[in-house]
């Protein structure tokens, strides 16, 4: 290994072992993650680990509890004018903007605009856990049930209420939601059935259901999104549609059930995107040198990232300065680059 790889990666290592919210030198770049027991916070972590070095790039991980404090420190930095940031996030944040945007919110676009799509990353799935003898057999059949989504500021809480607008057109009714921990949600399901739906976004196979006994298919299922449902479509242009595996969840399932995935994002944050892009331009570059060794050696979830670029969900584009060099390496022709300007994001500013 190279001096200057090895440097890097000692430095990348010092700065997981100390960054947090608070802290950060001068001229490093923060990438803000999802709690530090996530695999978000794992698949930082190898980016920074792997990046950092080619890029010339110090990166410092630093944790945070979910995508809407990554939101506030993001627009904070950008007020700031500290620089550029970058942070893993899910798709469908940027529908929350535009919902906001469409009710009148006259800071919705302006928080948008800034961020753009450095690198397409891996999916996490919406699960949807029910009693066993529940009347309720599909995603869009939630309207009126009492919803566990967890913490306020998590993924799953921000992905539910996204949902929940794109398939009912209203958010879900306060006294509807309780923001307990999964696992004590998902005693009280069971118990005294205080709630209807435990809702969980993560990739799976995730703990809580894997971890399962045989015997769990007595009491629990998991509902499953209809595609053919009216609301299907409008929902595909934000959710990617995937499966629970049976091979995931092989106590509980007994064949795979159609579901949602929400796509998580390398997401660069600053005030102007052409004063930064000649460090996002050596980001891409480390990143395209480096992604067959992250899909061989890094997370499994490296691994299920396809050929290619897809097509970004409303609301995101691709940074202009790394867009064509991110093509080349993916094997797309830089005039078939799938960045879509719509006109409601064009009225908005968020393209050309």
């Amino acid at each position: 290994m190279g001096r200057r790889r090895m440097a890097g990666r000692l430095w990348v290592a010092a700065a997981l072992a100390l960054s947090s919210p608070g802290s950060h030198a001068a001229e490093e770049v923060r990438l803000l993650t999802g709690p530090q027991a996530s695999t978000q916070h794992q698949i930082g972590g190898e980016l920074a680990w792997h990046l950092a070095p080619f890029a010339d790039m110090p990166l410092a991980v630093v944790p945070m509890a979910g995508p809407t404090d990554i939101l506030q420190r993001l627009r904070d930095a950008t007020r700031q004018g500290s620089g550029m940031n970058l942070a893993l996030l899910q798709a469908d944040v940027a529908q929350i903007y535009l919902l906001a945007a469409e009710r009148g919110n006259a800071n919705a676009a302006a928080w948008l605009a800034p961020l753009r799509v450095v690198a397409p990353l891996y999916s996490e799935e919406l699960h949807f856990i029910v009693r066993s003898d529940s009347d309720l057999t599909t995603v869009q059949d939630i309207r009126d049930a009492r919803i566990n989504v967890g913490p306020v500021t998590g993924g799953t809480a921000l992905s539910v209420a996204t949902l929940y607008r794109l398939l009912f057109d209203a958010a879900p009714a306060p006294d509807k939601l309780s923001r307990l921990g999964h696992a004590e949600a998902l005693a009280k399901l069971l118990t005294d059935q205080s709630i209807d739906v435990v809702a969980l976004l993560a990739d799976q196979p995730a703990p809580l259901l894997a971890n399962m006994k045989p015997e769990a298919r007595r009491f629990i299922r998991l509902l499953k999104f209809d595609r053919e449902h009216p609301t299907g479509e409008a929902v595909q242009r934000v959710y990617g549609v995937s499966a629970l595996r049976a091979a995931s969840y092989p106590n509980l399932l007994g064949e795979d059930v159609p579901t949602l995935a929400v796509r998580l994002y390398l997401v660069a944050g600053g005030q102007r995107e052409d004063e930064d892009g000649e460090r996002l331009r050596r980001l891409v570059g480390a990143y395209c040198q480096e992604l067959p060794r992250l899909k061989s050696d890094g997370h499994p979830k490296w691994r299920e990232l396809d050929p290619g670029l897809p097509a970004l969900a409303p609301g995101w584009h691709y940074a202009k300065a790394t867009a064509a060099g991110l093509a080349r390496c993916m094997g797309v022709a830089e005039n078939a680059i799938p960045d879509t300007c719509l006109p409601q994001e064009q009225a908005l500013g968020l393209c050309d």
